[in-house]
């Protein structure tokens, strides 16, 4: 298995952006905890619940979605 913990990226690493692709998300007012598809995570109160393209779910960091993310309706 390559280890890729330490090691310094190269400079002709590719660069690449996120396909505009539609999710649905709120935002949940209280501490929860849901399965996802790589266990069991808590989000904090504030944070935003996720389902993605396939209905997983996962908890998103207010501050990332909010960076991350915009309303489309």
């Amino acid at each position: 298995m390559l280890d890729m913990t330490n090691t310094e990226l190269p400079n002709d690493i590719g660069v690449y952006v996120k396909k505009p692709i539609p999710i649905k998300a709120m935002q949940i007012r209280e501490e929860f905890v849901v399965d996802t598809l790589e266990g069991r995570h808590t989000g904090k109160a504030g944070d935003y619940l996720i389902a993605g393209i396939r209905g997983e779910r996962y908890p998103c960091d207010k501050s990332i979605f909010e960076e991350s993310y915009e309303a489309i309706q």
